[in-house]
């Protein structure tokens, strides 16, 4: 008898959910949750260092953009490493890098150029995280459960924006600023933690012959077809006739009628989001505290803006599919989310404050999780990938921006001003969102594409 042909995508595809994915969701929702911490942790460090270190507003938005430059680059070349070395080493050679130098952070910088150039080696490590840990945990849930799992494991984020508030809020004060870097370097044990329990993708063990790894891995996932994985062999998907010159034109489908509309909209509207994202994280602490707000609500509004994004881009899907569609939603809360912005300066009231910067984060930056599913859906599959990794790319692009500029209007104008502007990005969402496709001229560009012979 033939030996059974083994399919390794399908197998996965269909496996049951274990245990074992359990497992890999909560390994990439803690990676993802040093991720979120370590990115965002110097907008606690603005507070003690910029008098120590006489630094004007500009000055020390870039204490978090340099760690934003890093993050763009590794997240950019991080699919090249991963497809020539293993999803396995590369996840675990971001982790001890971006712990070595946190660590560095906390032990040798006294200076701010020496904080900047750590920050952006740091960065390089965190930039793998996100991406390859999201690609990662998708290659191996069950199809069924993909969606809702990978975007748990995709809330470390958020997560770790929380404890860096926590951190900051609880210890700075008796501990110095230093502390949010001991922690933040518990990345490198966390690195050193996977080598003993994070395994590989069985998709590349299988796409580089090593079959008998393969199949220890995905009896794991389907224990009952254990012998047939032992026994069978492996199908290894090739490149189809053709395919190197249809990579060619995939990388630039996004960048072409009728697509090319779609993706000028979500390309500004990723912009203006990261931009709103980073620039409220770096400045509401800060800015609270300094126009005489407790030290404690100031820092603890960190927590209360990331406390609740997750919620708001999972309701914002619920009412584009139910009522208002994608670009409908995506206006909404972006409408809400930027006049609760701009309600910050109106008061002074402590409950008043947490709840309108809560308000903040579950619309505006809530609104990244629909903006990204938009993106996904508004490309054939062939191009989703490229799609999205376009669309983040630009939008970095404003999320290193936002703790600069931000801090070059607080210099200039002030606190006020420095809130309005990022309301106004925000409001601004409203109009470049509409520049997308409709759903409907989207999907069937989507379902035309497809039909078109390889």
């Amino acid at each position: 008898m033939d030996d059974e042909v083994i399919d390794v995508r399908a197998e996965l595809d269909e496996a049951p959910l274990r245990p074992f994915h359990w497992m890999l969701v909560g390994l990439v929702l803690l990676a993802i949750w040093f991720d979120g911490y370590d990115v965002l942790a110097p907008s606690y460090v603005i507070h003690y260092v910029a008098p120590a270190w006489h630094l004007d507003s500009a000055q020390s938005g870039l204490l978090v953009s340099a760690g934003l430059v890093g993050v763009m680059l590794g997240a950019l070349v991080q699919g090249i490493i991963a497809d020539r070395f293993g999803r396995r080493p590369t996840m675990i050679g971001g982790l001890l890098v971006s712990g070595a130098f946190s660590l560095l952070t906390a032990v040798f910088v006294d200076s701010y150029s020496g904080f900047l150039a750590i920050r952006v080696v740091t960065g390089l490590g965190l930039g793998v995280v996100m991406p390859l840990g999201t690609a990662y945990i998708n290659e191996y849930l069950p199809s069924k459960s993909r969606f809702r799992l990978a975007s748990l494991a995709a809330a470390g984020f958020s997560l770790g924006a929380v404890g860096a508030s926590v951190i900051g809020v609880l210890f700075t004060v008796h501990h110095g600023w230093q502390v949010l870097f001991y922690v933040g370097s518990g990345a490198g044990v966390v690195g050193l933690a996977f080598l003993a329990v994070f395994p590989e993708s069985a998709e590349y063990l299988a796409a580089r012959g090593r079959t008998a790894e393969a199949a220890r891995l995905l009896s794991r996932v389907r224990p009952e077809r254990a012998a047939a994985y032992r026994e069978g062999v492996f199908a290894v998907v090739r490149p189809e006739a053709g395919r190197a010159a249809r990579s060619r034109e995939d990388w630039l489908l996004p960048l072409r009628p009728p697509y090319l509309r779609t993706t000028v909209g979500l390309w500004l509207s990723a912009f203006l989001l990261l931009f709103v994202n980073y620039g409220l994280s770096t400045w509401t602490p800060n800015l609270l505290v300094e126009r005489g707000d407790s030290f404690s609500l100031g820092f603890g509004t960190g927590a209360a803006l990331h406390s609740l994004p997750f919620l708001g881009g999972i309701l914002c899907g619920y009412v584009a599919d139910r009522r208002l569609g994608r670009r409908g939603s995506l206006a909404v809360w972006c409408t809400v989310g930027a006049l609760a912005t701009v309600s910050v300066i109106l008061t002074h009231n402590p409950f008043v404050i947490v709840a309108v910067t809560t308000a903040s984060g579950f619309f505006l930056i809530g609104s990244q999780f629909m903006l990204n599913n938009t993106c996904a859906m508004s490309y054939p599959v062939r191009a989703r990938g490229t799609g999205t990794g376009y669309m983040l790319g630009f939008g970095r692009l404003g999320g290193i921006l936002g703790p600069w500029i931000g801090g070059a209007v607080h210099g200039a104008w002030g606190t006020d001003a420095t809130f309005i502007v990022i309301a106004v990005a925000g409001a601004l969402t409203v109009a470049t969102s509409s520049v997308m496709a409709p759903p409907k001229d989207a999907a069937a560009s989507s379902r035309a594409a497809q039909t078109v012979p390889a």
